[in-house]
């Protein structure tokens, strides 16, 4: 079940849930579900379309995909109105605006370290005059031509809909949060990625040491505190229960790692609960 409680369970339910858009739900502080793609399957983001989940983040970074498997997940996605992110695997220009014209929502940015990149990733998103994004009237996102005619409306909608998220997972990125919370416009969520920022404070393979726990603590309330910044915090957890460790941070927003992550979580539940059934009768 979807931590956010989408209330009357079934797929319209979920899709018409879905209807207003995620930057919108985010800013609210709505309590919203995730789950990464890393599977090159549309099929395996349909079912977490009809399992509930808010969103999707395609993920590039440890994932990779070409751009044909990409189109066809972010299509399945929007067939069943559930918002596709994209994580880059570097914040560069091709990755972020490939992402952005085949009709990605938004971008996750890995490795956040400072200002100057989410500037860059709003120039590639957003069209002028707040950003920097090329014109083209062909893109999937642009429906191939057919807003020709109302590009200036679709490039406005676009810059107010279009979500960006960050990943703090270095001890630069640490440093930079008040200067990232500044920014307007700016990110949306921000989110700790602790096994990269374990390693990058000198914790390697120690997502759960006191130090990085702490700085995580302390970056979602710094998020979720802040007196002007409309951004909110999210955070990957492996079972629903782990989301009781940053509510109290205001963290609303929570993360399943990864869809082959709950297919193997599942798989093996139901093979040991076979065997379990099969021993009870000896």
């Amino acid at each position: 079940m979807s931590i956010s409680g989408a209330g009357a369970s079934g797929p319209e339910a979920f899709a018409s849930a879905r209807l207003r858009p995620l930057k919108q739900r985010i800013r609210s502080g709505e309590s919203l579900s995730g789950c990464f793609a890393f599977l090159p399957s549309p099929a395996a983001v349909e079912i977490l379309a009809l399992a509930g989940f808010d969103f999707v983040i395609i993920d590039l970074e440890h994932a990779p995909k070409n751009w044909e498997v990409v189109e066809q997940m972010i299509r399945a996605a929007q067939l069943h109105k559930l918002p596709a992110l994209v994580r880059v695997p570097e914040i560069s220009l091709p990755w972020m605006l490939g992402a952005l014209e085949m009709g990605a929502e938004g971008l996750v940015l890995p490795m956040l370290n400072g200002v100057a990149q989410v500037r860059e990733a709003l120039d590639a998103m957003l069209y002028p005059p707040q950003g920097r994004r090329g014109t083209c009237t062909q893109t999937r996102a642009a429906a191939y031509g057919a807003m020709r005619g109302g590009f200036a409306r679709h490039a406005a909608t676009q810059n107010e809909r279009l979500v960006l998220m960050g990943l703090v997972e270095t001890r630069e990125g640490l440093g930079a949060m008040a200067d990232l919370l500044a920014l307007d416009p700016g990110l949306d969520l921000v989110s700790v990625g602790r096994s990269d920022l374990a390693s990058s404070i000198g914790h390697p393979g120690q997502a759960d040491h006191p130090e990085v726990m702490r700085a995580t603590h302390a970056v979602l309330q710094q998020v979720n505190q802040h007196p002007v910044s409309s951004c909110r915090s999210a955070m990957v957890v492996y079972t629903p229960a782990d989301a009781a460790t940053w509510r109290p941070d205001g963290c609303r927003v929570f993360i399943a790692p990864s869809e082959s992550g709950l297919l193997l979580d599942a798989g093996a539940a139901w093979v040991h609960g076979a065997r379990s059934v099969e021993a009870g009768q000896h």
